[in-house]
């Protein structure tokens, strides 16, 4: 059958009797691939699985008739006992859609206000789930909840897929007096919301939404009020190539160690242009921000309505 990662074609091949290509559409790995769909046509990678033990790539080749291709060992992926098989896999993808020119932005989220995308970024536990649960509860939709594709256009970066499974810290109920139906807990008793099979979600993401600020976000909720400072130039780049190429670069680590995948020319250049195209349009629409989430949250939603950014 194949699988789709955002607009990435997976083909599985080896040993899959025991359901090892449906390991990739559950709730857990939908919280770290974006866009999960069905596969068609002619795929950008080909995956052959040996089943095992334990979780290891033991080879890996590139670009060959523009297909990536690995053989893996590993046993069924999941939540806790076998992660791993997802966070590879994230990887190829964000390789194979930089091929495309589909960024896949890691450590962020997106929320429309205003008719355009508000990106937020930051590293783990700066507040982006947090940011997440107040914007439903504002009625916003959210476009990505931990890792965000976007695109150059020629009038912007447009926000045109994302993870839809949001993952957040319940104590947004008594600190901010926010409740939200959810459909999971974890098993540290943090909520899992499904935004996957929502409509206005799907039809944004499918016309793509064009970014009009991006935040990096440092909050927490012991913190008081809120802070901006504005990022230009180079600062632009040097904050979005981290974030831009962490997942293929293996950066975002899993066990036991990320694998080193090659840069080729043309992820280079769309990588170019990517940064070129966010430093000169959005140096004065970018800011570093910290405090409290939700007046973090409040003063962006109100730049973003206000500046009709």
């Amino acid at each position: 059958m194949g699988l789709v990662i955002d607009s990435i074609g997976i083909e599985f091949r080896g040993e899959l009797e025991d359901g090892f290509e449906e390991g990739f559409r559950s709730l857990f790995a939908r919280r770290y691939l974006p866009s999960v769909g069905e596969g068609l046509g002619k795929p950008d990678i080909v995956l052959e699985r040996f089943k095992g033990e334990s979780f290891r790539i033991f080879s890996s080749s590139y670009d060959h008739g523009g297909i990536d291709h690995y053989r893996l060992e590993s046993p069924l992926p999941s939540a806790y006992g076998n992660e791993g098989p997802v966070f590879f896999l994230l990887q190829a993808a964000a390789r194979a859609g930089l091929k495309k020119g589909r960024i896949f932005v890691t450590d962020s989220v997106s929320v429309v206000a205003g008719g355009s995308a508000v990106l937020f970024v930051g590293y783990p536990h700066t507040g982006k789930s947090t940011v997440s649960a107040l914007a439903i509860s504002k009625g916003l939709p959210v476009l990505s909840t931990e890792n965000t594709v976007v695109e150059v256009r020629e009038r912007g970066i447009y926000v045109v897929g994302g993870t839809d499974v949001l993952v957040y810290d319940p104590r947004i109920e008594g600190v901010y007096d926010v409740k939200l139906d959810y459909d999971e807990t974890t098993r540290s008793g943090y909520r899992i919301k499904d935004l996957g099979a929502l409509d206005e979600r799907g039809k944004l993401l499918k016309r793509g939404v064009r970014i009009g600020m991006m935040v990096v976000l440092h909050s927490a909720f012991n913190c008081m009020e809120a802070s901006f400072s504005r990022i230009k130039g180079r600062k632009v780049r040097k904050a979005l190539w981290y974030f831009s190429t962490a997942l293929m670069k293996g950066l975002d680590y899993y066990e036991p160690y990320p694998l080193h995948m090659p840069m080729n020319d043309t992820i280079l250049k769309n990588l170019s242009v990517f940064l070129e195209r966010a430093s000169e349009d959005y140096s004065d629409r970018m800011f570093e921000a910290f405090g409290n989430h939700r007046a973090v949250f409040e003063r962006v939603i109100e730049m973003a309505l206000s500046e009709g950014v």
